[in-house]
């Protein structure tokens, strides 16, 4: 539970954003101009395939040229059925309302009352008066409705008026041709356009100018092709598309199986729901922009596809809105992690600007978002180094001599660290505390911490040369396992080290002053260093005051051969000194002479009767 509350703190920016931009996608998705813009987007993939049972008989221009001005005698329909009776019609649909009486009503009631094939008339809904054909009892409904944006993409199932379910024209023909029967509805459906619809002049089926077969056991629309009788509406891609071929693509969708349905509401926002986290999840994860375009481009890719394929089983999917969202998220995800990552930067920058390498502080940047700052165990090189007898020193000085020369003298060692990777925790007065291995891993990284302790022997050299001073530095580097990260209060941090490993480095800085040399490591540390020019001489083998584990203590200097035959020659004699053969470790301290022999020698006539001695030597002071 604490890490959730975590969670939600750390990215409440991002869950915010997320869930605006989701309720808003939702909306705008759900709303009638929302899903007209769907269907639009839609369009262009509102085709299907021809079917050979439809036929158009079009009251064309060339019929009404030949026959006359609208409206005609009913007798020409009269012989219209009784030609399309004989070519052995199946249905035959009439998109013409006869809603009152005309000329030749006898002659075309009698070819109806006779006409084999199944005979169908238009009806009217006329705002829930049902207006039916003036020769039949019953009718179809043959109104189209268009769309808000004017097109006709659907189609009205069988409607109620009253407590009448009155069939479409196009649900009259299917169930005629296929002996089916829809359930009465008053949900509307999308259908498709064929790309052709065999038709011919009503004309030509007067003059039984048609070829032999072209009728049989087929569906015939009749109805209005012409633009004088204005009964025209608009196609899928802006064309005038008469009625009667809007009622024969309907048919042929049916025939097809095509039935185009929009999910629910409670789905459509279910599945954008679902996107949206699995595109925030990947978007989030890519680190750069590159790779943050990458998934948005794959995002897109796969929900077309998605689309494209729902759309062939009859599933229309908000195809505009969820490429909205994946526009709208990687934007906004993009550019809160681009916020996040600068202030990052800044905070890093701002951390360690002055304590690592500008090379360093180059990688630190680019590496921020991968970074922990919360506290991790690592494996760490440890340096601490002190001025020896600082404080007699300064009291020879005023303080703006001594603060003087300590900023010029931290000056100086400050660049050994830093140019070996390492990174400077803190100056303590005349001391100073650095570490290897984070924020950055670094590689071999004991050896640069070594390094570093020989470059910082180096710079106190020319240090003191320039200055004209005699200051004496101890430095101390032990190797092993540390908790790192961020400690202190929410007004003020520090990025530090903590563990027995810092606690012993900084013991053995303070031995240097007991052996009389410049730079002390730890077994741990030295098994560590791969770099041929660096000799060590086995110092000691001790404990520090509340240790029992003992501690092997190793001078570290650059190559020398002279320097290197004295080390040998020590190590000879420590190791007679551990075994307890005085006279032997006696002799070849007093013919080495230096600082750390001398301290042996002192401690020899200690140990001669001393029954218990085990090679290793105790400090009980810190």
């Amino acid at each position: 539970m604490v890490r959730v509350f975590s969670f939600i703190k750390n990215y409440i920016g991002v869950i915010s954003g997320f869930i605006v931009i989701l309720c808003l996608i939702s909306f705008l998705a759900l709303s009638a101009r929302g899903k007209l813009i769907t269907n639009q987007f839609l369009d262009p993939l509102r085709t299907t395939n021809a079917r050979d049972e439809a036929r158009i008989v079009g009251i064309d221009d060339k019929s009404l040229q030949s026959i006359g001005a609208w409206p005609w005698d009913r007798s020409i329909f009269a012989k219209v059925t009784d030609n399309l009776n004989a070519q052995g019609a199946k249905v035959i649909l009439y998109d013409i309302l006869f809603l009152e009486s005309r000329s030749g009503d006898e002659d075309f009631k009698k070819s109806l009352d006779n006409s084999i094939a199944k005979v169908v008339l238009s009806s009217k809904n006329d705002n829930g008066r049902y207006l039916k054909s003036y020769l039949s009892d019953s009718g179809a409904l043959a109104q189209v409705t268009p769309d808000s944006d004017g097109k006709v993409r659907s189609y009205p199932n069988p409607k109620i008026i009253g407590s009448t379910c009155i069939d479409t024209l196009t649900d009259s023909a299917f169930n005629l041709f296929t002996h089916k029967q829809f359930n009465c509805s008053t949900k509307s459906s999308y259908f498709r356009y064929p790309l052709n619809i065999p038709t011919v002049s009503i004309k030509d089926v007067l003059d039984n100018n048609i070829p032999a077969g072209f009728f049989k056991n087929k569906v015939i629309f009749i109805g209005s092709n012409s633009l004088d009788l204005e009964d025209h509406f608009v196609g899928m891609n802006g064309e005038k598309v008469p009625g009667v071929y809007v009622h024969a693509s309907i048919f042929t969708s049916l025939l097809n199986g095509v039935e185009d349905r929009t999910l629910t509401d409670l789905y459509i926002v279910f599945f954008i729901l679902v996107y949206s986290i699995i595109f925030s999840f990947f978007i989030y994860r890519a680190k750069s922009l590159s790779s943050q375009l990458f998934v948005s481009v794959g995002f897109l890719i796969l929900i077309t596809l998605v689309t494209l394929l729902s759309f062939n089983l009859g599933f229309i999917i908000p195809f505009p809105w969820f490429v909205f969202v994946t526009i709208l998220l990687g934007g906004y995800i993009s550019g809160f992690k681009f916020i996040k990552e600068r202030k990052q930067n800044q905070y890093i920058q701002s951390l360690f600007s002055k304590y690592v390498h500008k090379d360093v502080l180059s990688e630190l940047m680019k590496s921020s978002t991968s970074l922990r700052f919360d506290g991790e165990k690592r494996e760490m090189s440890i340096l601490f180094s002190d001025i020896r007898g600082f404080t007699s020193f300064s009291e020879t000085m005023t303080p703006e001599e001594l603060t003087k020369l300590l900023n010029a003298y931290l000056s100086a060692m400050t660049p050994a660290i830093l140019e070996e990777k390492g990174t400077i925790d803190k100056f303590i007065g005349d001391a100073i505390m650095a570490f290897w291995n984070a924020p950055l891993y670094v590689e071999n990284h004991t050896t640069h911490a070594v390094r570093a302790g020989l470059r910082m022997e180096k710079a106190l050299k020319n240090f003191n040369e320039k200055h004209k001073s005699n200051l004496a530095v101890g430095i101390g580097i032990h190797f092993g396992n540390v908790v790192v990260g961020n400690v202190g209060s929410e007004e003020r941090v520090n990025y530090t080290i903590l563990g027995d490993a810092v606690n012993l480095a900084s013991r053995v800085e303070g031995l240097t002053k007991k052996y009389g040399v410049g730079l002390l490591v730890t077994e741990e540390a030295k098994e560590k260093v791969n770099d041929k020019n660096i000799i060590f001489r086995k110092l000691d083998v001790i404990t520090v005051k509340g240790k029992t584990t003992p501690t092997v203590l190793y001078e570290a200097d650059n190559y020398n051969k002279d320097r290197l035959e004295i080390f040998k020659k020590y190590e000879e004699g420590l190791s007679f000194y551990q075994s307890g053969d005085f006279d032997k470790a006696e002799a070849i301290f007093k013919e080495i002479g230096d600082k750390p022999a001398t301290v042996m020698l002192e401690r020899i006539p200690i140990l001669r009767n001393d029954k218990t001695w085990n090679g290793v030597w105790h400090f009980d002071e810190k």
